[in-house]
């Protein structure tokens, strides 16, 4: 009976030995160094992935992606197609442009044509003004005007203030851009850090399978304690859940990105870093450029300025405004005389009208105060900016050093596994407790690696989008 459990027990240590074997091959040949620069597809052995559809059950891939695939240019330009938030900001620029030729038409001369017909009786009480035949006839006249303003103070500040505002307008239009392209690009990375991921989750919840079956096996020979066996079921319904988890994730993924594009696409390439513009060379000049180059800074600066134009005019409206104009009139039956009146006239024009309940000056009180508010946004957003640029960075340097520690986690999850393997080969049994451990560090080190990974990217881009040069990426789309 003796040699009988020796036997079964040496079956047992052989399978074991050959499943850790294979198991910690897997996890070295998966977990092989990554280079200096690390890149998703390094993670995924890959540079196209595929995309399950977000209804199944999200089965392992069994062959390559067949098809091309869609990458993150192709995401970008699909966003700005579609975007209504575009469309609102495409409409507004277009609006402001009109306006600058409403102002720029009142700046121009202006021609009226005014023609009159009616009854008309003449009556004179003196003889000094002769009339003939009856004082009943019909008035014809017309009379064509032609005006120049010369000196028009509120007009031209008008005028000012339009072209501002249209630049105003051209710049958020260019800043709904970046936004968009930085939306677009956040949902495309996380599509690929979600589908990574749950790949990790497979991969490990059948290793961590394949241990338990041997467990079992040997729990049910009486090599195994119950203890253990219980352990390992553990460690397999947590890592059920994780998948869950991801299976989730990457659901939702799917979904933010065919909200902002329209499609769900079935391959991805995941080369990112290397489509985008590269950054400044320090952060110094990363902070300059922000100050320098923010389509949101600069669109609140035209703000003021078109107010302070406005301010202009509204003080300027009590001077005199002056101009030329160039009449003719015709008239017939002046004074019941069938002979037709012609007057030309070449004017120089004065006009001044002044609101005597102080209609100017509460209105220049009221654009002042504008000002002054369209100063302070101008003053908090730059502040925000910068507080927000400054926390960008910190991100980006944080995920230098969550990459390296994620390295270095992973190196030391694997020389575990390969210890676990020697003790293994050396009969001690216990080490398959220590491989449940060493499995969980190992993906663990792995899923924040790759999370690490997209918090890098999202912060490059959202720098890139900071700096206006996010959305140039859509020249590269195929699409």
């Amino acid at each position: 009976m003796s040699n009988l459990n020796f036997h079964i027990q040496n079956r047992f240590l052989l399978k074991a030995g050959f499943c850790l074997l294979a198991y910690s091959a897997f996890l070295s040949t998966a977990s092989a160094q990554l280079p200096a620069k690390f890149r998703l597809a390094d993670l995924a052995g890959q540079d196209l992935i595929e995309l399950p559809n977000v209804e199944s059950d999200f089965p392992q891939p069994t062959s390559q992606p067949s098809d091309k695939g869609m990458g993150l240019p192709d995401f970008v330009a699909l966003s700005l197609q579609q975007s209504p938030q575009m469309r609102q900001a495409r409409a507004q620029f277009e609006s402001a442009e009109a306006r600058v030729g409403v102002a720029r038409a009142d700046l121009l001369p202006a021609a009226s044509i005014r023609i009159a017909r009616g009854p008309e009786k003449s009556e004179s009480t003196t003889q000094a003004i002769p009339t003939t035949g009856s004082n009943k006839h019909t008035y014809h006249s017309k009379t064509i005007r032609l005006t120049q303003p010369i000196f028009n103070v509120p007009v031209f500040k008008e005028f000012d203030s339009s072209r501002q505002t249209k630049d105003a307008s051209s710049l958020r239009l260019q800043s709904m851009r970046e936004a968009t392209s930085l939306a677009a690009t956040r949902a495309t990375i996380d599509v690929a850090v979600a589908r990574i991921t749950l790949n990790f989750s497979d991969a490990q919840l059948e290793q961590l399978n394949k241990i338990l079956n041997y467990l079992e096996a040997r729990a049910s020979a009486g090599a195994s304690s119950q203890a253990d066996l219980e352990r390992a079921r553990t460690r397999v319904l947590a890592a059920r859940q994780t998948r869950l988890e991801q299976q989730t994730n990457y659901r939702n993924a799917m979904f933010e990105l065919d909200r902002l594009t329209g499609v769900m696409p079935t391959a991805l390439h995941l080369p990112f870093l290397q489509l985008l513009p590269a950054l400044p060379d320090n952060y110094g000049q990363i902070r300059q450029y922000v100050k320098e180059q923010n389509f949101d800074l600069l669109a609140l600066r035209k703000d003021v300025n078109a107010q302070r134009s406005a301010v202009t005019g509204e003080y300027s409206k009590y001077l005199p405004v002056f101009g030329v104009s160039l009449e003719k009139d015709t008239t017939e039956n002046v004074r019941g005389t069938n002979a037709p009146w012609t007057d030309t006239r070449a004017l120089a024009v004065m006009t001044w009208n002044v609101s005597l309940g102080g209609k100017e000056y509460y209105s220049a009180q009221q654009a002042g105060a504008e000002l002054r508010n369209r100063e302070a946004k101008l003053d908090d957003e730059t502040q925000r900016l910068s507080q927000a640029t400054e926390a960008d960075i910190a991100l980006l340097q944080s995920t230098e050093l969550r990459l390296q520690a994620a390295q270095a986690e992973q190196a030391s999850a694997l020389t575990v596994v390969n210890a676990v393997d020697e003790q293994l080969k050396s009969g001690r049994i216990g080490s398959l407790l220590e491989a449940l451990d060493a499995s969980d560090r190992l993906f663990g080190a792995r899923f924040r690696l790759t999370q690490a990974l997209g918090q890098q990217m999202k912060a490059h881009a959202q720098l890139l989008s900071r700096l206006g040069l996010l959305s140039d990426v859509q020249t590269q789309a195929k699409l």
